[in-house]
């Protein structure tokens, strides 16, 4: 079985990943590629009662880790190209503003665990796309408008980019018809050599 194209884009909420995401399918399914995108998981954890945003916790972070590997399984299975909104060390990030938040350092093991996990998943991502937080953007109807926490997120998100030595290509309203270009050639030039 070919091995599918796994992109993820990361980044704090309201940063622009989802619509990226969206523009990127609707291009490549254009040309008849099997598209699948891993959502957030946000509205999900609302609704089973998952601890979100400053409450996050080592547990909603292992569920969103969770759903987010399982989803992209079976994905795999029949897409060509796999767009995951949010990939696992979002999950950690929001974590550690949490933790950072309440003024409570995480137990080591817990942090080991995660550590592990990113560094375990990463050769798998074909390309990283990283947004960047930019508060003059106004937030879309019904976000959480909790500045400090963002810019949390989004300092703790690029310094496990940076930690983890991870190459990403930064995504900012400046660049990004020019980046959804480059990626929809780069990921038909993998294609064709699968």
């Amino acid at each position: 079985m070919v091995k599918p194209v796994l992109l993820g884009v990361t980044g704090t909420h309201s940063t622009g990943k989802s619509t990226f995401c969206e523009a990127l399918k609707v291009s490549l399914e254009c040309k008849g590629i099997c598209v699948a995108t891993i959502p957030s998981f946000g509205k999900l954890a609302v609704q089973q009662g998952i601890p979100l945003l400053t409450q996050h916790t080592y547990d909603s972070t292992m569920w969103f880790i969770d759903r987010t590997l399982e989803a992209q399984r079976a994905a795999a299975d029949t897409a060509e190209v796999i767009l995951v909104d949010r990939p696992i060390m979002d999950a950690v990030a929001y974590w550690n503003a949490a933790v950072e938040h309440r003024g409570t350092p995480a137990p080591m093991h817990q942090v080991d665990v995660v550590k592990s996990l990113i560094t375990s998943q990463l050769p798998g991502y074909t390309t990283i796309v990283a947004t960047r937080l930019d508060s003059s953007i106004a937030l879309g109807t019904g976000r959480d408008t909790n500045l400090p926490f963002r810019a949390s997120v989004d300092s703790h998100l690029h310094q496990i980019l940076s930690d983890f030595g991870i190459q990403h290509q930064m995504l900012v309203p400046d660049v990004r018809d020019a980046l959804l270009d480059s990626l929809y050639t780069h990921i038909l030039r993998k294609l064709e050599h699968l």
